[in-house]
């Protein structure tokens, strides 16, 4: 039976210092979602500044555009048209991921697309009594905070490749 070496590369160490700077923001903070920070703190971690940047990008471009459809809709929702019925509002969350999908596509952030519907059933669907405007900026707050510890972690902590002996 062969044994297998594990092995915790920097990516990994990088990625739980900034999960755990995230939640010692939000510690002294006092208010926020934790979770938000983290994820984006964990997908921004990259193997180098260029990828984070590219995936930074897309996640903080994804969260404005989910947040504001689902802002929008929870402010219509609660304001002016209530929809009773549950399966009558989970149609129209369904159908509403169509303008989602084509403004990204329209604006050409085509890699937010994903996130953009994430984030959007995320407002709509886990925060639908909460006010809307007030969980969206806590969101991208929240994103952000971790989008930019991502960045400066990732910055800060950098090793060099070492192959047959030689320091790359």
């Amino acid at each position: 039976m062969k044994v297998k070496h594990f092995h915790i590369g920097l990516r990994v160490i990088k990625t739980v210092i900034a999960v755990f700077i995230c939640f010692w923001i939000d510690y002294l903070r006092g208010s926020g979602m934790p979770f938000y920070s983290t994820i984006a703190a964990v997908l921004c971690i990259q193997k180098d500044m260029d990828h984070s940047f590219k995936v930074a990008k897309n996640r903080e471009i994804a969260t404005i555009i989910g947040a504001s459809f689902g802002a929008l809709y929870l402010f219509i929702e609660q304001n002016l048209i209530s929809v009773d019925h549950e399966l009558l509002r989970y149609l129209i969350l369904s159908l509403l991921l169509i303008p989602v999908i084509l403004f990204a596509v329209n604006i050409h952030q085509e890699n937010s697309v994903f996130l953009s519907c994430v984030v959007f059933l995320s407002v709509t669907i886990n925060h639908a009594f909460e006010s809307p405007l007030s969980f969206a900026l806590t969101r991208l707050v929240d994103t952000t905070i971790g989008i930019v510890v991502a960045l400066i972690v990732n910055y800060f902590l950098k090793f060099k490749h070492v192959r047959d002996g030689v320091s790359q």
